[in-house]
C-alpha cells in the first residue's frame, strides 16, 4: 500500500513539473513573437490624439525598430537609440540621439519628448500604439 501511494505521489510530481515547464516555454515564445512583430518600419499617423498633417511635419516621422535599437526620422532630423523591452507590452526608447538641423517641423520636439517618456506598446491591425504613464501618446502604421 505504501509503495502504491509513493508511486502515485511520484507520478503526480513528475507530471506537475512537466506542465510547469511547458507553460514557461509558451510564455517565452509569446514574448519573442510580440517583439518580432515590433521589429519593422513604422510611420507616424497620430500624435497626442491628433492626426498629423503637412503643417506639423514636412515628412511623416518614421521609426525602424530592431531587436535592441532603433533609427528613423523626426520628419526632419535623423534619430537613433537603444530599445529596452521587458516583456510583451513594455518598451522604452533609451539614449535617443538626434541631428540638430533647423527644421520647419512644428511638432518635432513633442514627438521626441513622447518617445523619451514611452513605457508601453501594443500592436493591433498592423498599427503600433505607444503609451506612457498617462495613456496613449502616438500611433503608427506599417511603413
Amino acid at each position: 500500500m505504501k509503495r502504491i501511494l509513493m508511486l502515485i505521489v511520484a507520478v503526480t510530481l513528475v507530471c506537475s513539473c512537466k506542465s510547469s515547464k511547458t507553460t514557461n516555454s509558451t510564455v517565452s515564445t509569446n514574448e519573442s513573437a510580440a517583439e518580432k512583430k515590433l521589429q519593422q518600419t513604422w510611420v507616424l499617423e497620430n500624435l497626442n490624439g491628433k492626426v498629423i498633417t503637412d503643417k506639423d511635419f514636412a515628412v511623416s516621422p518614421k521609426l525602424v525598430m530592431g531587436s535592441s535599437n532603433f533609427s528613423g526620422t523626426t520628419g526632419c532630423n535623423a534619430i537613433k537609440g537603444d530599445l529596452t523591452s521587458k516583456g510583451e507590452g513594455k518598451l522604452q526608447f533609451a539614449t535617443i540621439t538626434s541631428e540638430t538641423k533647423k527644421c520647419e517641423a512644428k511638432k518635432e520636439g513633442e514627438f521626441l519628448q513622447l518617445l523619451r517618456t514611452t513605457s508601453g506598446y501594443s500592436i493591433d491591425n498592423n498599427k503600433l500604439y505607444l503609451s506612457n504613464q498617462f495613456g496613449l501618446t502616438m500611433s503608427f502604421k506599417k511603413g
